[in-house]
């Protein structure tokens, strides 16, 4: 995957985050853990998990949930189920 293509998934997750947190984009960095951060529950997880699987057309287990803690984390996360398709 191209370093591009990293940053557009990056741009989308955050845009994600911003939209479902309420949060400055500003504050979101790599290691931005969103629940010890931004004070993200279950429920907000859940909601970015949905909304990222309609943004990238992709389908993320409910046992790869716990992973996906920071910023970094998702972008991996989301890179290596686009990779897979």
């Amino acid at each position: 995957m191209t370093k591009e293509t990293v940053q557009a998934i990056e741009d989308v997750v955050k845009n994600i985050i911003v939209a479902e947190l309420r949060v400055d984009v500003n504050q979101l960095g790599p290691s931005t853990h969103l629940m010890k951060d931004l004070g993200a529950d279950s429920l907000d997880a859940l909601n970015i998990t949905v909304r990222l699987e309609e943004a990238f057309k992709i389908k993320i287990p409910d046992e790869a949930l716990p992973k996906f803690l920071s910023v970094s984390d998702i972008v991996q996360g989301v890179s290596a189920y686009l990779a897979a398709r």
